[in-house]
């Protein structure tokens, strides 16, 4: 029998990992949708948005008791990660059939692997991370809570990703440098300098662009 799961987040990101569960052995019961309470009943992804975070209560008094959040937005997927487990849900962790993971390879609860990735020997993605399709981490990196791996990046040994920052689509990183904290690597960079705190930057070889915004997350 599968085991039920609800998905909070019902737009593009959402779609790949309802595929993902689908694929393993996950029953996909429905979507929430908090930024557009309006769309409640409404089909999505062969599944219904069943609302926003009301419905929380009355969908674990349904008997689902298995929950992961799929949106972009890397801060406020932490933070309602939290508030899942806080009413009682179970986060679960994603892993796409194709994707190749280390025997010692450690995956905290609420990530994605997506298709098509290789986590190898002696990393650590943490919780409600993403690993996006065909993205790479070599040996013995850390990749902190709530980061973002985009398509097709490539991160070399020894390095480590902050809480909450995100490696765009087409990145290179090279051995043991660190990514800072919230900081966005922008698509196709490659990173050969430790990048520091909440800075955007991008290029070959990639330079700082700009400081990132402080922003609290939401729920």
């Amino acid at each position: 029998m599968l085991t039920k799961i609800v998905i909070w987040g019902a737009a593009g990101h959402a779609k790949v990992v309802a595929d993902i569960l689908r694929q393993t052995e996950f029953d996909v019961v429905g979507f929430l949708d908090d930024t557009n309470p309006d769309r409640r009943g409404e089909s999505f992804c062969e599944a219904t948005v069943l609302g926003d975070a009301n419905q929380l209560q009355k969908i674990y008094e349904s008997g689902v008791r298995k929950a992961i959040v799929a949106f972009g937005d890397n801060m406020r997927r932490l933070a309602v990660g939290e508030l899942l487990e806080e009413r009682g849900f179970e986060l679960i962790t994603a892993i796409h059939p194709s994707a190749v993971i280390a025997l010692d390879a450690l995956i905290g609860p609420g990530s994605m692997v997506a298709a098509g990735a290789v986590v190898c020997p002696g990393t650590e993605i943490g919780r409600c991370g993403i690993l996006n399709t065909a993205a790479t981490v070599d040996h013995d990196c850390t990749i902190a809570d709530g980061a973002h791996i985009g398509p097709g990046a490539h991160i070399a040994g020894h390095v480590q990703v902050g809480r909450c920052a995100w490696i765009g689509i087409g990145v290179t990183i090279i051995d043991r440098k660190r990514i800072g904290a919230r900081s966005i690597v922008g698509a196709g960079a490659v990173v050969i300098e430790d990048v520091p705190d909440r800075v955007l930057v991008a290029g070959v070889p990639a330079k700082i662009i700009k400081s990132v915004k402080e922003t609290r997350p939401t729920r």
